[in-house]
């Protein structure tokens, strides 16, 4: 009890302290009557509006992008430049956002004079940012025909109003223009898509029925429990009970049991990474208080979640442990390992994660688009069917945080590539310092080197920040013009540090395990677990000095302060680990042991491939525009959570387990043979097992 309360008090002291050194800092937002002297960045007139309150033969609402025209003589023009020069933490103010009903722009300026629209159209000056989305994504809905038609009118009337409140005029461009009829046009890969989907459904049912059949007992044991003959497996693979079984099942290997709590895991990382990508959101779309969305990047707690990015190397951590613990599982029941082994298995995980991605690509790609409407949704999906039916192929390569990643379907999944690309290093890895022991210090300690070395010599001659910097202009267009998002966030090459460290910790902990280890109890290593959670959130709070202050850069501390802060997850990861599989807490350890969370980390692959698709429906399917706030966040957070788990339930029912199932009876055998060297005589075979775990990882 007394060491539980001396824990307490470490972690006010340490909280207490970064508090104080905030506010030491001296820096406030400004007061709300002059943030709101600049025009508002986004305005959107009502969308249903538009098309039942005025009567026109061609009725449009176009949404456009405006630029402020640069006005040395007007006083609220200086304190626009001057505010949105804080880049890290403002919007550009000069870069506004507009849903406008033609209808509504062409009677405004049909009542005005000639010299007066003469006055109020301003042509294209020089633009040295990115502000608006290049049409070709939305060939569907004739954006040079529109430009034409409505171009010079949009521009006349935007600027009539910024004119008369502002005394400021803007080059307005527009982007796409809706109407409210849209035709739909269905080819031949919609088409594709449907009868895909059918041939599915009939797969299920058939096979559902089949193996109900082949239960004569009337038994739900019969689902649980292989059938001899490999045919009849196959057949029952897309049986919706089995697959149900498989998914709730609970496994009675003693290591799977040990580590039952990685499920936990799984589920919580991706609950935070459906926290940050939500909160992106309310950057990517229009929100009516963007006051409280700047104000947020001047409190230290929300930038600890505005800078949660780094939540994603948890994934990474996890995925390279429990490859080094199956694969050293499996290693010490094989006689030899061959390389061929790194070819196979990865292959094998090829086949399969790949058909369940597959199938959500080829959704966005075809049906997306023609799901809902409204001022936004040709913003969000029309985008995503251009670039997954022109760069599927880089997805399914698990190459597409390489190649076109400025022109990402489904952006979220550079981390399936890299994940991908660092399971392959990773087999690399242990089977070169099981083929080769007496060089496995030097193996890892030089991936270390390099894991550590390579990010800082990309940031310091990008002359990057020492964090990863999530500007609130970059997230305006999903980060497809960020350089430090190229560069260093999705690459393989910028990630191997807490997969590497993953691996060693596996390594370690197989060893602690064959050797019965029974864990340290000392009182430090319990004090520093419970300091685990809050050093984490302060690492992520101590990016917020980059925020605050624009150092001069090429710097070599930044170098060095990237690499160490992003791999700190490392250290924190192998403290928290260890301190949950010896029991430091039993209450802790027996919430992480809950079952209910066993399926939903075993769904967890499907739920985070389907939650674009979710992301794209509860953002970009609104009518008008949002509203930022802690209550509104925790909303979209559950709606996109419970939603992707739904369908990734479906989808891992329907697809996911059912390629699994037939994989391993088909494959199996031969990822065995491409494993074992040489094949054991007969008086070894019980020495021999599958490697399912070595592939499971």
């Amino acid at each position: 009890m007394g060491r539980t309360m001396d824990v307490k008090i470490v972690l006010i002291v340490l909280i207490g302290a970064a508090q104080v050194s905030w506010v030491a800092a001296g820096d406030s937002f400004i007061e709300l009557d002059q943030y709101y002297r600049m025009p508002r960045i986004y305005a959107y007139d009502d969308y249903d509006e538009c098309f039942t309150s005025y009567d026109s033969p061609d009725p449009a609402y176009c949404v456009a992008r405006s630029v402020i025209k640069p006005d040395n003589r007007s006083e609220l023009w200086r304190f626009i430049q001057d505010f949105s020069n804080d880049t890290y933490r403002h919007y550009r103010h000069d870069h506004l956002d507009r849903g406008l009903c033609v209808e509504r722009c062409r009677k405004l300026v049909a009542s005005l004079d000639n010299e007066t629209i003469h006055q109020l159209y301003v042509g294209k000056f020089d633009i040295n940012f990115p502000y608006i989305i290049d049409s070709k994504v939305f060939e569907d809905v004739q954006v040079h025909q529109d430009r034409a038609l409505y171009g010079r009118l949009i521009n006349i009337c935007e600027n009539f109003i910024l004119r008369k409140v502002y005394n400021l005029t803007a080059y307005t461009e527009i982007e796409y223009c809706t109407r409210p009829t849209q035709q739909i046009d269905v080819d031949m890969l919609d088409l594709s898509f449907l009868v895909l989907t059918m041939v599915l459904i009939c797969l299920v049912i058939t096979s559902t029925w089949f193996d109900s059949r082949m239960n004569k007992s009337k038994k739900n044991d019969h689902y649980m429990l292989e059938i001899p003959c490999k045919k009849t497996m196959i057949f029952t693979s897309f049986s919706l009970k089995r697959n149900w079984y498989r998914l709730i099942s609970r496994s009675k290997d003693q290591l799977n049991e040990d580590l039952r709590f990685f499920q936990t895991f799984r589920f919580l990382t991706f609950l935070l990474v459906i926290a940050g990508h939500c909160s992106d959101m309310f950057a990517v779309t229009p929100i009516g208080n963007t006051f409280d969305r700047e104000r947020e990047y001047y409190n230290p707690e929300a930038l600890a979640l505005i800078n949660g990015s780094q939540i994603v190397q948890t994934f990474f951590q996890m995925s390279g442990f429990l490859l080094s613990i199956h694969f050293f599982t499996t290693r010490a029941r094989l006689r030899e390992v061959r390389w061929s082994v790194v070819l196979a298995v990865i292959v094998y995980r090829f086949i399969r994660l790949t058909p369940a991605y597959a199938y959500v690509l080829m959704l966005h790609a075809t049906w997306l688009p023609k799901l809902q409407d409204g001022p936004l949704w040709i913003r969000g999906t029309q985008t995503e069917k251009y670039f997954c039916r022109k760069n599927w192929w880089t997805n399914l390569l698990y190459v597409n945080n390489y190649v076109n990643a400025n022109e990402p379907c489904l952006q979220q999944a550079w981390y399936l590539a890299c994940d991908y690309q660092l399971f392959t290093l990773g087999m690399i890895l242990v089977v070169a310092v099981t083929k080769y022991p007496k060089l496995r210090t030097h193996i890892f300690s030089a991936a270390m080197f390099l894991a550590y070395l390579i990010p800082g010599l990309i940031v310091y001659f990008a002359a990057f920040d020492g964090a990863f910097i999530n500007r609130l202009q970059d997230e305006r267009f999903i980060y497809w013009f960020d350089r430090m998002y190229q560069l260093i966030y999705v690459p393989f090459h910028t990630n191997m540090g807490c997969y590497l460290g993953g691996i060693i910790l596996g390594m370690i902990y197989y060893k602690q395990r064959t050797n019965h280890h029974t864990g340290n109890r000392a009182w430090y290593l319990q004090t520093l677990w419970y300091l685990v959670v809050p050093v984490g959130f302060l690492c992520l709070m101590s990016n917020s000095i980059f925020y605050q202050y624009n150092f001069e850069k090429p710097a070599i501390w930044m170098a060095v302060f990237y690499p160490v802060m992003k791999h700190m997850w490392i250290f924190l990861g192998a403290i928290m680990l260890y301190g949950i599989i010896y029991e430091y807490s039993k209450p802790i350890k027996a919430f992480l042991n809950f079952s209910v969370f066993v399926p939903l980390g075993r769904l967890t692959y499907c739920a985070y491939v389907c939650h674009v698709f979710m992301l794209k429906n509860a953002f970009f399917g609104m009518r008008e525009m949002g509203y930022f706030s802690k209550m509104s966040l925790l909303s979209k957070v559950l709606t996109v959570l419970v939603s992707s788990y739904l369908m990734g339930l479906i989808l891992a029912l329907v697809l996911e387990f059912p390629a699994t199932a037939i994989q391993k009876h088909l494959f199996a055998k031969k990822l065995e043979d491409a494993t074992v060297e040489p094949k054991p005589t007969q008086a070894e075979n019980n020495n021999v097992i599958t490697s399912n775990g070595t592939v499971q990882a």
